[in-house]
């Protein structure tokens, strides 16, 4: 078979006949028959050889989103070929800001944000009998160099095409890895992935949104990241360093279990109504779109305000609404297959909004702040002046081996959790840099909500824990304050963050941020697990 090693033996990592090519389909489903053991989770192998290719198909990963790629010898035939390592990509939009000039004030141009292309790194595989002989880090080495430069030749080959159409009046015709390209092509010859618009008119060939102002596609990627399963030094060695890899627990069941949402807006309801007000809304489908490009104007703001501060750029992964819905489209297979008959939910996560009495009203919030507020309309006295806090958190499921009798191995993971009030003058840790500051107690009742939604919405689906990647200073208090049992966990060897950076100043990293070669920051930002792929 193709896969197997030539009688004549193997060649040596290094040799530099080895080459980048992208897989056939046969080759693709050798891969997926092969790692299904270690990667299948709940899926018995056929489910898994239907949901790789259905994952290929999403918005995020359509049309060249997602490449997968092979290390192979150089003119060996697609079927008769060595696959000697593989791995996928996801193409993903990113947001940056660059520090001040050395000696600026801090309010010059590199205060703008930015935004390009970056390459998420997944699936990671040898097969078995080539393990040992440094194959995929040979494979790592050469796609680090290869998706630096990536976005040019997709947008080439977009050019290329649409001559193409335009000279022939043809359609043209996808292969499995949605390139239009020969699958044998090797990256850097033009023939690679077109670009995703995804149905969108703000979006450019790459699939993502045009600065503003700006014309011309990026020639270059911004960084590439890939979240490591075999710890955190293997990965750094290629350069892809560490980053920020800690998670707070919430287990779903306890001896004592906390109060769920009704219980919450019950007792909140007999209390005093002119005090404040809570209500809840549910994230779905149809508004996720609306709260992403709130997310991301916020963001945006974030990023500025701490390059301008820290004076170290600072990078996050656009939260755009595709990449929620990869996530979805993920828990959505599994469901369908481990939960005959039963439809996942709607709800896709919570919103949270505290309206109360501004700082310069005569009657502050009261203590107390799960039980002396009123819920849902109940509101803020009448002439008085109002504050509001808002909160969301975005979530999925994930499902392990037994998943519908062993909830040990299902966690409910919140991808995306967004502090958002009328008070936009905060730092990082949710401390005031100007302005009124933020009611501690509002925050921790729209906080106390948030999570207990995530707990219901964890139990309904046997799963036994909320997860909820690098929370800051802020949210860890509000976790500290909420009386919920919890352990903060630091991750050493699975799911471990890990970027490569392309951008101003070059690559490089640490844990927390990581430096360039020419000893420029860089800091991750929103760090969170809608960033995973």
């Amino acid at each position: 078979m193709g896969s197997l090693a030539a009688d004549v033996g193997y060649p040596d990592a290094s040799d530099g006949s080895l080459v980048l090519a992208h897989p056939t389909a046969a080759e693709m489903e050798r891969t997926w028959r092969l790692n299904h053991r270690e990667w299948g989770g709940a899926l018995d192998l056929e489910s898994y050889l239907q949901r790789e290719p259905f994952l290929a198909s999403t918005a995020l990963t359509a049309d060249g989103g997602m490449m997968h790629w092979i290390l192979t010898e150089d003119g060996a035939q697609p079927g008769q070929r060595s696959v000697l390592a593989s791995c996928e990509t996801i193409r993903k939009r990113v947001l940056y800001a660059e520090p001040p000039a050395e000696g600026g004030s801090g309010n010059d141009s590199t205060g703008e944000v930015r935004e390009g292309l970056s390459y998420g790194v997944g699936s990671v595989y040898t097969y078995p009998e080539f393990r040992g002989r440094k194959y995929a880090a040979r494979m790592l080495r050469d796609l680090g160099a290869v998706l630096k430069t990536w976005p040019g030749e997709e947008e080439k080959t977009r050019k290329k095409r649409a001559q193409a159409r335009g000279s022939q009046g043809q359609s043209h015709h996808h292969d499995v890895n949605g390139t239009g390209a020969k699958t044998d092509d090797k990256p850097g010859n033009g023939n690679a992935a077109n670009g995703n618009s995804n149905g969108n008119g703000n979006m450019n060939g790459n699939g993502c949104a045009k600065p503003q102002g700006a014309g011309a596609v990026a020639e270059e990627a911004v960084c590439s990241a890939l979240w490591s399963d075999i710890g955190k030094r293997f990965y750094a060695s290629k350069g892809w360093p560490a980053f920020a890899s800690e998670h707070v627990e919430v287990p779903s069941s306890s001896p004592l279990p906390a109060p769920g949402v009704a219980t919450l807006l019950e007792r909140a309801a007999l209390a005093r109504p002119h005090l404040a007000s809570l209500a809840l809304r549910p994230v779905t489908a149809g508004n996720l779109a609306r709260l992403c490009a709130e997310d991301e104007a916020r963001l945006r703001r974030q990023l500025a305000r701490h390059a301008r501060a820290a004076r170290r750029t600072a990078f996050a992964f656009a939260p755009d609404p595709d990449v929620f819905r990869w996530h979805w489209a993920r828990e959505e297979f599994i469901v369908a297959r481990v939960f005959p008959g039963r439809a996942a939910s709607e709800v896709r996560g919570m919103e949270a909004v505290v309206t109360y009495p501004s700082p310069s009203s005569s009657t502050p919030i009261s203590n107390g702040a799960s039980t002396d507020v009123a819920a849902e309309t109940r509101g803020v006295g009448e002439g008085q002046a109002e504050s509001r806090t808002r909160m969301w958190a975005v979530w999925t499921r994930n499902f392990g081996a037994d998943a519908a009798s062993n909830p040990a191995k299902n966690t409910l993971y919140i991808l995306r959790l967004v502090i958002d009030d009328d008070d936009d003058n905060n730092d990082d840790c949710g401390n005031s840099v100007g302005g009124a500051a933020r009611d501690p107690k509002a925050l921790q009742l729209a906080f106390d909500a948030i999570m207990h939604s995530a707990l219901d919405a964890a139990r309904a689906w046997h799963c036994g824990a909320v997860h909820l990647w690098n929370p800051t200073p802020a949210v860890r208090r509000l976790v500290a304050g909420s009386g919920l049992a919890h352990r903060f966990v630091d991750r050493e060897v699975d799911s471990i963050p890990s970027m490569m950076w392309y951008g101003p100043g070059g690559g490089g990293g640490g844990d927390g941020g990581s430096k360039s070669g020419k000893g420029q920051a860089v800091d991750w930002i929103a760090n969170e697990k809608y960033c995973w792929c």
